[in-house]
C-alpha cells in the first residue's frame, strides 16, 4: 500500500496522481494551443497554468511532458517512465513531505528549488528535452521565487519550465512577464455534472450537487465526493439555518469531525465552508439594508485560521473550534 509520500502532495482526494491522467476534460482549447506551439518548433521556455483548484493545471502540465519528452523515444516509453516518476529528463518541485510529522510541508523553500539550475545543469539523461514542472508557485516562499528568476531570465538550451498556479496575480511581476501564460477555465457546471455520471457512474443529484459546490472543476468535485465534503456542506447549512440560535453541540461535533484521524481531506472544505457562507450571509444582510460588517469579519478571520492551520501546524481542533466561535460571535452581533 503506497503512503502519503508516495502521492504528489496536490493530488485531489480520490484522483489519481497528475502523472497518471491521460484524459483531459474540458480543456481542449489550451491542449490546441500548446499543440500549435509544439509544432511550430517556436516553444517558449516558460509556460505559466493557471486556474482554479482541481481543474486540471497539473494534469495538463505532465501530459505536455510527455508529449515532448516522447518525441526521441515514443510516446508509450516516455508516459511510463513519468508515471514511475523515473525519467531522467523530467524534475517535479513540490513542497516536500516533513517525516517527522509525517505531512506536506507548507511551503516550497530555496533549497527545493536550488535543484531546478542544477538539473538543467547537468548532462541530460536522454536526447531531446529537459523539463521542470513546480506545482504549485502558490507555496513558494519569497526566497524560492527570486531563486527562480535567474533560470527564467537565462533560459538552458532544450529547457523547458511548466509552473502551476491558482493564483498568478500574487506571484512576482518579473515571473509572470516572461512566461507563456496557459489558462484553464472550469468547465460548465452542467458539463462537469454530466461527465461525473457518464466516466465515474456518479448518481444524477448528487452530481449536479457536487459539481455546483465546486464551481464545475472536475478534480475538485471528486475530491468533494469522496472526502464527504458534500455532507459537510450541507452540516454547515444546517447549523446555520438555525440563527440566531446557535447549536454548541452541533458545533463541537463538526470540530471533533474534521479533527480527527484521516480526517485531513475534509479540513481544507471546512474551513472554505464556513468562509463561503460567512460572505453568503454578509451578502444577504447587505440586500436587506443591514450592515453586513459582523459576518465579513467572521470570513477575514476564518480565511487567516485556515492559512496558519496549514501555515504554522496550528492545533487542528483548536482552530476548528476558534472558526466555529467566529461564526457564533457573528450571529451574535447580526441579531
Amino acid at each position: 500500500m503506497s503512503s502519503a509520500a508516495d502521492l504528489d502532495p496536490d493530488t485531489e482526494e480520490g484522483c489519481a496522481p497528475p502523472r497518471e491522467i491521460e484524459d483531459l476534460f474540458g480543456h481542449d482549447a489550451a491542449w490546441d494551443a500548446f499543440e500549435q506551439a509544439r509544432q511550430s518548433q517556436r516553444m517558449h521556455h516558460a509556460w505559466m497554468i493557471t486556474g482554479p483548484k482541481g481543474v486540471g493545471k497539473a494534469s495538463l502540465a505532465y501530459k505536455a511532458a510527455v508529449s515532448l519528452l516522447g518525441e526521441t523515444r515514443g510516446l508509450e516509453a516516455a508516459a511510463r517512465k513519468v508515471r514511475a516518476k523515473s525519467h531522467p529528463n523530467l524534475l517535479t518541485i513540490n513542497r516536500p513531505w516533513d517525516e517527522k510529522r509525517k505531512r506536506w510541508r507548507a511551503e516550497i523553500t530555496i533549497d527545493e528549488v536550488r535543484r531546478v539550475p542544477d538539473f538543467f545543469s547537468r548532462s541530460a539523461g536522454e536526447p531531446g528535452w529537459r523539463i521542470a514542472i513546480i506545482d504549485s508557485m502558490d507555496e513558494f516562499n519569497r526566497n524560492a521565487a527570486n531563486g527562480l528568476l535567474k533560470t527564467l531570465e537565462e533560459p538552458p538550451e532544450r529547457g523547458l519550465l511548466f509552473l502551476v498556479t491558482h493564483s498568478p496575480g500574487r506571484l512576482l511581476p518579473t515571473i509572470r512577464s516572461r512566461c507563456r501564460h496557459l489558462e484553464l477555465r472550469a468547465p460548465e457546471v452542467e458539463e462537469t455534472a454530466d461527465w461525473l455520471v457518464r466516466r465515474q457512474g456518479i448518481d444524477s443529484g448528487k452530481a449536479n450537487s457536487v459539481s455546483m459546490l465546486a464551481k464545475g472543476a472536475p478534480g475538485r468535485a471528486l475530491a468533494f465526493l469522496h472526502s464527504g465534503a458534500l455532507d459537510l456542506e450541507q452540516d454547515v447549512r444546517n447549523l446555520l439555518d438555525r440563527l440566531p440560535n446557535w447549536d454548541q453541540k452541533s458545533s463541537r461535533r463538526l470540530a471533533a469531525r474534521v479533527s480527527a484521524r484521516g480526517a485531513e481531506g475534509l479540513r481544507p472544505q471546512f474551513f472554505a465552508s464556513l468562509s463561503r457562507n460567512a460572505a453568503r450571509l454578509a451578502k444577504e444582510r447587505a440586500i436587506e439594508g443591514l450592515p453586513p460588517d459582523a459576518w465579513l469579519t467572521a470570513r477575514l478571520e476564518i480565511e487567516k485560521l485556515a492559512g496558519e492551520t496549514q501555515g504554522l501546524y496550528l492545533d487542528t481542533k483548536q482552530a476548528a473550534l476558534s472558526a466555529l466561535a467566529h461564526m457564533e460571535k457573528a450571529a451574535r452581533e447580526a441579531r
